[in-house]
């Protein structure tokens, strides 16, 4: 385990350690993951979460970005009021479920997903975030070593993302039009949907996508929009 915590720690880029996370977690079994960050006392599943995934369809997706939706959906904070980790049909049992949840979890079955889990991942300062996992088996029929390396990387990793924030703190001069850029990348729209809202070509898009990372010393998208949400560079 020591040789992931020093892998980890040798990581300078945000988006390179959700990468790291992201390869370990497919090697040890995962098909599925994400990870919620928002700024600090804010719900995960409020209007300003940055949330990264992978292997999740995109009909799932297009239905997760709409915020009306998102908010039926009690199983983070379930999770992170728990304190611990919690699969995804106990995080359904452990309140009382109003119809829009119960809307959001019958989307979720016609979407396959069923078997996963939910982590909380503790930071310094209160930065707290949520992670799912999904093995695509019952969590009962994970070996216990995949699935302990699966949530002591992702613990690890958060906090080295929390590092990173707090070691490039200082709030970057952006344009306006970066700004309006990274707002619309912050609520999950695509290059070619940007260039439609701001009426830009998608190559004057990706060319003040670079502008920004540059700016923010990140690699990709994700890790402008953590690191944005986190300076206070984007409000949505």
């Amino acid at each position: 385990m020591q040789r992931f915590f020093d892998q980890i720690e040798a990581l300078t880029d945000i988006g390179a350690v959700l990468r790291f996370a992201r390869d370990t977690c497919w090697a040890q079994g995962v098909v599925r993951m994400s990870y919620h960050v928002t700024p600090l006392f804010d719900e995960p599943t409020s209007q300003t979460p940055a949330v990264y995934t992978e292997g999740y369809s995109p009909e799932w997706l297009a239905l997760y970005q709409d915020e009306e939706f998102r908010k039926d959906d009690p199983i983070p904070q379930r999770v992170l009021r728990h304190g611990g980790m919690m699969t995804w049909k106990d995080a359904m049992d452990a309140g009382q479920n109003s119809p829009g949840n119960d809307a959001y979890f019958s989307q979720m079955l016609r979407h396959g997903l069923i078997h996963g889990f939910g982590v909380p991942l503790f930071g310094p300062g209160g930065r707290d975030a949520y992670c799912a996992f999904d093995f695509d088996r019952a969590v009962s029929e994970v070996p216990s070593g995949p699935m302990g390396i699966v949530r002591s990387v992702a613990q690890s990793c958060h906090q080295r993302i929390c590092i990173l924030l707090d070691e490039s703190a200082q709030v970057p001069a952006l344009s306006e039009r970066e700004i309006e850029v990274l707002t619309w990348t912050a609520k999950g729209k695509s290059v070619s949907a940007i260039a439609t809202i701001l009426d830009l070509s998608p190559d004057t898009v990706k060319t003040y996508s670079k502008r920004i990372y540059v700016k923010l010393d990140v690699s990709d998208r994700v890790g402008a929009v953590v690191k944005a949400l986190r300076l206070g560079l984007v409000r949505i």
